[in-house]
């Protein structure tokens, strides 16, 4: 079962990678900054700043937990599904129709964008 204050509060954008070998980037050489803050009351928002403009969203989530379930959970991803209340530019999604955003936690305490699935960039935020 999830425990939600292990994975509420901030998360700030500290890695973006591309599609192509070599292609990280931190801190200021990002395409942009950004930072998720994930509330215990179910809502989160989104804010990216890119150049000289900032755009916060805002929604829903919930987490979903897959993958093997044994005594050590050391198999079991859990997911975060956010629900944007509106369409948005900074959804990053596989579906530019879609306005959920799926993200995962990882074992190392990072927590990872799947856009990188459907050759997104790849997001890794850590918890501030």
């Amino acid at each position: 079962m999830v425990t939600a204050l292990e994975y509420t509060g901030k998360w700030e954008l500290v890695k973006m990678t591309g599609s192509t070998t070599g292609s990280e980037s931190t801190g200021s050489d990002m395409e942009w900054q950004e930072k998720y803050v994930i509330n215990e009351d179910e809502t989160f928002a989104k804010t990216r700043v890119r150049g000289d403009g900032t755009i916060v969203v805002s929604g829903t989530y919930k987490f979903t937990e897959e993958g093997l379930m044994d005594e050590s959970e050391s198999d079991v991803t859990i997911y975060i599904e956010l629900s944007h209340n509106t369409d948005n530019k900074i959804i990053g999604n596989c579906n530019s129709k879609s306005t959920t955003e799926y993200l995962y936690f990882t074992s190392n305490n990072k927590l990872k964008s799947t856009w990188e699935a459907c050759d997104g960039p790849g997001l890794e935020y850590t918890k501030k």
